[in-house]
């Protein structure tokens, strides 16, 4: 893409800080201002996350008596769902919604207004729309390992939404990691449940594996080491291989052996079960929210 996007991020957190970053890794030509009230992250934002102190304003309506929101391609929307509304409410002014509801949410309006970029978890289009009265609008779902550039991010946006923007969204979280399209917006709750809370299940086994290593009699540090780099390890393998996971699983697992004597123990404590359940409830949480 030859053309430099012009973005507008509220919020400074976490996230934003790993979009910051993925965008510095893709090389993708953007000018970026960032509206985070806490200044206690500007420093941060300023020697990580590359962006200019005169980028950086604790307030929107501050940012918008400098630059116009008409001069913006893009507002990023990089707040926790509960202070959303807020934060967009100083927008909601300076956006025309006439029409919008017969053209359909997400196809786009003026080109004065600029395309929503939205990582709030459980908000959905119709919602965004009303409390920012903008019309081309992408949910994106990223994970938190996209703050090391291994993340994988679901997008879904209307159908109506133009290809450029389309693009242009795909563009601004691929230095995250990949990128996948969704077919439907409640597909979004499913992702979240599965890429978005996943890395917590991946802790938590780590943890688990880590405690039982312990108990063994093992030091703490012994334990750490053999449970992490035997996780680390076999995640390696399995990237690096075309073979399936039940594939290199089996090969590991000889009739009788030790293996075999631990996995049936796992299998008759129906982890697999477990886990289904946990990406279940962590859906239908993720529905309720929504």
């Amino acid at each position: 893409m030859t053309q430099a996007l012009n973005i507008l991020m509220l919020g400074g957190g976490n996230m934003a800080q790993a979009i910051l970053a993925g965008l510095k890794r893709s090389g993708l030509a953007a000018t970026i201002q960032l509206v985070e009230p806490a200044e206690a992250l500007h420093k941060t934002l300023t020697q990580t996350g590359g962006l200019a102190s005169d980028a950086l304003f604790t307030s929107l309506e501050d940012l918008l008596r400098r630059t116009p929101l008409t001069e913006f391609n893009w507002l990023v929307l990089a707040v926790k769902p509960q202070q959303a509304q807020e934060a967009l409410l100083p927008i909601l002014g300076r956006t025309t919604q006439s029409g919008s509801m017969g053209m359909g949410v997400g196809m786009g309006n003026a080109a004065s207004s600029p395309a929503l970029l939205s990582i709030a978890a459980g908000l959905s289009v119709q919602k965004l729309h009303d409390w920012s009265g903008l019309q081309a609008i992408v949910r994106c779902m990223p994970n938190t390992p996209a703050m090391v550039g291994q993340g994988i991010t679901g997008l879904y946006a209307p159908t109506g939404l133009q290809t450029l923007h389309r693009q242009q969204s795909n563009d601004l979280m691929r230095g995250l990691g990949p990128t996948v399209w969704l077919d439907t917006e409640d597909e979004i709750n499913t992702v979240t449940a599965i890429s978005g809370s996943g890395p917590a299940y991946v802790f938590y086994f780590v943890e688990c594996f880590i405690k039982a290593a312990q108990a063994t009699g093992l030091s703490p540090d012994t334990a750490r080491m053999l449970a992490w780099q035997t996780v680390k390890g076999s995640v390696a393998l399995l990237d690096s291989s075309e073979e399936t996971a039940e594939s290199l699983r089996a090969k590991v697992t000889s009739k009788g052996g030790t293996t075999a004597a631990a996995m049936e123990k796992l299998g008759a404590a129906g982890l697999e079960q477990t886990l289904a359940c946990a990406i279940d409830a962590a859906q239908k949480r993720a529905r309720e929210l929504s």
